[in-house]
């Protein structure tokens, strides 16, 4: 497209600005009020489209949403299937009274609040291990 050259009045502050701006970034005056005015533009334009434009943007934000929706679904499934395989690892393994299956679960909730999620095995045993429920020796 040709470009035009053009004369504007401007207030010597906001010019001023516009300079330093221009300066900081690099570029020049006319690309800065080109740019401007095509932000400018556009702006408007949303605006007097909105009733279209807000509909369509609610409508792909609530896809996107569902898309990744889907995804933690997923995964989640993936993670309960490994969980799932490790229980039955190790209730084939260990025998475990009703009465200790509860003090497990009580204290694995507890660690998960505590932690907000983020607990580790590094850290239980660590922590186990402190507490002298584990011996070094083992």
């Amino acid at each position: 497209m040709e470009k035009i050259r053009t004369g504007i009045y401007v207030l010597s502050g906001v010019l001023a600005e516009c300079d330093d701006y221009c300066t900081q970034h690099n570029i020049s005056r006319s690309e800065l009020i080109e740019q401007s005015l095509k932000l400018f533009l556009a702006t408007r334009t949303i605006k007097d489209k909105s009733d279209v434009l807000v509909p369509e943007l609610a409508e792909c934000i609530a896809q996107a949403s569902d898309n990744g929706i889907t995804k933690i679904s997923k995964g989640l499934f993936r993670y309960a299937v490994e969980v799932e395989m490790l229980i039955a690892i190790l209730a084939d393994t260990f025998e475990v009274s009703m009465n200790e299956l509860k003090d497990i679960r009580r204290e694995a909730v507890n660690n998960v609040r505590r932690t907000r999620g983020k607990i580790n095995l590094d850290d239980l045993i660590t922590r186990n291990y402190q507490e002298g429920i584990y011996d070094d020796e083992s």
